[in-house]
């Protein structure tokens, strides 16, 4: 029959039971002390003394001790009794009410949380009341669907990008097909073959990008301290050697060993996408310059064509082009999209700025690890010095 009862019944029935355990002990303690108290008294006369109360027992003259003792003892009962009773009522009465002012809010936020939908999920139950676990409950609470629309919307652009990029690939794709299905042209079909393939790999960057775009919107899974300045090193050494801005070089620096807090994974697509954002976005001749500062801050510059100040803020949008691009056409327009992801992923920051005299300007800043070791107990001077990679 409890399990049928609300919580405000059970609560209110623990605490009246509680109370009317504990005043019926008081009360059986009371009475077996009183037992031995209560006992009537009758004064002797000595003379020259002062009277002094003598105990009467129950074989005195009068027989009526122990009747009146009895008596006083159950009127002391009966009292206390009614006492406890109307205490118990007033403790239940207390309990109530007191219960009732605590769930309140929790039935506030039941009716607010069962009002939230996918059609509102900005919405939020923001239950006031002094910083206590019920409060906490509202904020967790809050922060899950803080979570939940975030995904929501990471899920919405997700399938609004993928359906709007992958639309022309597929056209070209089948077009190239037809065409190459009514020729019988052996060089034609050839072409045709070279077109499909290169039509295939830009599909497939073009959904690992939008994974990866959607993986880092979601948050990090897994951190642990990460050689930033390693990471970049790495990333210059693995760039082919005609893959650069048309004779411009690539320099690197990064005296001091800078470790930060994150995806190893992650960080390395992140110099990877600024790096190659650098190189495509250039002028011929032109260069980039990377710097990695122990602090956990990493600057990629070049010397690309002039970029309006109005611009800088949407270049970090989804599947948005610049212009002025070295060399292939390729690409999503995404790379800087998922740096910004990244960098969000990590509580990082993020900042470009347009240079005068040409090009742009991004510094990140991501938060370091605990222990920072300099490259000059690690390597000699000469190894540490800046060292263009091209």
């Amino acid at each position: 029959m409890l399990n049928r009862l609300g919580i405000r019944w059970k609560l209110t029935l623990l605490q009246t039971g509680l109370f009317l355990v504990a005043g019926a002990v008081v009360v059986t303690l009371a009475y077996f002390e009183n037992q031995v108290v209560i006992m009537p008294a009758r004064f002797t006369d000595v003379e020259g003394e002062t009277p002094v109360p003598e105990l009467a027992t129950s074989a005195g003259p009068t027989g009526g001790v122990e009747l009146w003792r009895r008596t006083t003892l159950s009127s002391l009962l009966l009292q206390w009794t009614v006492a406890l009773s109307v205490m118990t009522l007033l403790a239940g009465f207390l309990a109530w009410w007191a219960t009732g002012r605590v769930l309140n809010r929790v039935q506030r936020m039941t009716a607010q949380a069962r009002g939230i939908s996918t059609a509102n999920l900005h919405e939020r139950i923001g239950v006031e009341g002094p910083q206590d676990e019920i409060k906490e409950l509202s904020d967790t609470f809050d922060d899950l669907l803080t979570r939940l629309d975030d995904a929501f919307h990471a899920q919405g652009r997700f399938i609004a990008n993928a359906s709007h990029e992958l639309r022309t690939p597929l056209a070209v794709a089948r077009t190239t097909i037809q065409v190459g299905l009514s020729s019988t042209d052996p060089k034609r079909v050839e072409r045709v073959r070279r077109e499909l393939l290169h039509n295939n790999d830009r599909c497939v960057a073009l959904i690992n990008g939008l994974l990866t775009l959607a993986h880092c919107e979601q948050g990090l899974h897994r951190r642990e301290a990460v050689a930033l300045d390693e990471v970049a090193r790495r990333v210059v050494a693995d760039r082919p050697v005609d893959d650069s801005t048309d004779g411009s070089g690539i320099t690197l620096h990064a005296s001091e060993v800078c470790r930060v807090w994150g995806d190893s994974v992650l960080l390395s697509q992140l110099v990877h996408n600024l790096v190659d954002n650098a190189v495509r976005y250039n002028v011929p001749g032109g260069h980039v310059l990377i710097e990695v500062h122990r602090d956990g801050r990493l600057r990629v510059g070049n010397t690309g064509p002039m970029v309006g100040p109005n611009e800088v803020a949407g270049l970090f949008e989804p599947f948005r082009r610049g212009a002025g691009r070295v060399g292939t056409t390729d690409g999503a327009g995404l790379g800087l999209s998922i740096v910004r992801a990244i960098v969000r992923a990590h509580e990082g920051r993020i900042d470009a700025r347009a240079k005068e005299d040409g090009g742009l300007l991004i510094d990140v800043a991501l938060p370091p690890s605990r222990t920072y070791v300099t490259s000059a107990t690690m390597a000699s001077p000469r190894e540490a010095n800046e060292s263009p990679a091209r």
